[in-house]
């Protein structure tokens, strides 16, 4: 299915304005950059982009969710998509694939819209063409991108040496931004592409979070509220010690 071409907003302007590819750079050489990039429009389970294909393209996300996801080389471009390594879900102003589309490489993962998302989609050719002439657009560029790396490193890192509740503990916490009192969550994609984000299986999600309602979280369905923030916090750093 091709993605529909849907108008740009001043809504999506600002968010791709905020986006990690952008926040560094001055508002004239953003509107440059994106002046006639097209926003796609995407159904839920619908790829932005495929794993292994040519990186022409850079993403920013505008609204809703996508995933990225990875398989191994054995494994078939039709299974279904739950049985991939999910790397990352990513929100508004989440900027993807841009290292890939500076070098010229090729997709290293799937991204995959979780439910009906939309994107910018920014043309890698042109962005090159843009950055060879201009060596400060082209180091703050490649900070963009190193960004990403990072978020890649710090997860890896969370996968390796946190146990799974306290991954889902850490995750409630960072989606509440409160720091103390009462919070309430709405978890953003279905438990099942949860429980791959977080590395662990349905079952262990379940388990999970059965441990939560003993540090006072109250779940109902999607919804989760957080009693006392302190005290899960602390919950969290103890499973991750224990």
């Amino acid at each position: 299915m091709t993605p529909a071409h849907v108008a740009t907003t001043i809504e999506d302007w600002e968010v791709a304005r905020r986006s990690s590819f952008f926040e560094r750079l001055p508002e004239p050489i953003v509107r440059d950059l994106t002046q006639g990039q097209p926003i796609h429009s995407y159904e839920r389970r619908e790829d932005l982009c495929a794993q292994g294909a040519p990186a022409d393209a850079c993403f920013i996300i505008v609204d809703g969710l996508a995933a990225m996801t990875r398989r191994s080389e054995g494994e078939a471009a039709g299974e279904d998509a739950s049985e991939a390594a999910v790397i990352g879900v990513h929100g508004p102003g989440a900027g993807l694939m841009l290292a890939e589309g500076l070098t010229q490489g090729r997709y290293p993962a799937t991204l995959t819209a979780v439910g009906p998302a939309r994107a910018m989609r920014l043309d890698a050719a042109r962005l090159r063409q843009r950055i060879e002439s201009d060596g400060a657009l082209a180091m703050k560029m490649l900070a963009a991108a190193s960004t990403h790396l990072r978020a890649l490193v710090l997860h890896i890192a969370e996968l390796k040496t946190m146990t799974g509740p306290a991954r889902l503990a850490h995750l409630v916490l960072d989606l509440s931004g409160a720091r103390a009192g009462r919070a309430e969550v709405i978890l953003p994609y279905e438990k099942q592409l949860l429980a791959h984000r977080l590395g662990v299986t349905p079952e262990s999600l379940s388990r999970a979070m059965a441990q939560l309602k003993r540090h006072g979280v109250v779940v109902h369905r999607d919804r989760l509220i957080v009693r006392d923030v302190a005290r899960l916090r602390a919950a969290a750093q103890a499973m991750n010690a224990a």
